[in-house]
């Protein structure tokens, strides 16, 4: 079983995390490819948060070994002059699951909120473990409504296709993918 954290044990993220994040971040995308990766949309975005502009990751792990992180981004409520915190995601690597992370992970978000006084805004955008991903929140902060995604059949077959192609191993079993 990996160790238990608690919020005291997450850190702020900075640009010598970035190479660490791109990586959970590939992780993520492997396990659940919605939509194509942009790494033109990631890398800045991710940058965005290492510099703190907009946003800011919370990590867990030695800077070479990342275990977990939650990438939360501030944004004006769309009606509103009011901002919020929203959650772009919380991940936790394969290798890392049985521990508590995530739900700290929830924890560290909610006290941004709290120290920003904003709201804090989450959504479960998945088809995998998606129950086990809900009741994680819903122990841990109040629902509000409900997320819904509409793909035309077209979209589906494609990403379809991308899953199986990601499921099928592109080097022979006697090489070694680099780093």
């Amino acid at each position: 079983m990996t160790a238990l954290v608690t919020v005291q044990d997450i850190r702020l993220a900075d640009e010598h995390d970035e190479f660490e994040i791109f990586k959970l971040c590939s992780l993520m995308h492997s396990e659940q490819p919605y939509h194509p990766l942009s790494w033109d949309k990631i890398v800045p975005m991710i940058r965005l948060a290492t510099a703190r502009t907009r946003g800011i990751i919370g990590v867990i792990g030695e800077r070479h070994d990342l275990k977990a992180a939650i990438f939360l981004v501030l944004e004006p409520v769309w009606y509103s002059d009011d901002w919020q915190l929203l959650e772009f995601f919380n991940y936790v690597r394969e290798d890392a699951r049985k521990s508590n992370y995530a739900k700290q992970l929830i924890y560290y978000a909610r006290n941004c909120a709290d120290q920003l006084g904003v709201d804090l805004t989450v959504g479960v955008f998945s088809n995998i473990r998606t129950e086990a991903k809900c009741r994680l929140y819903r122990r841990v902060l109040p629902k509000m409504g409900e997320y819904f995604c509409y793909s035309p059949p077209a979209r589906v077959a494609a990403m379809e296709q991308s899953w199986r192609e990601l499921s099928t191993p592109t080097f022979a079993s006697h090489e070694v993918a680099a780093e």
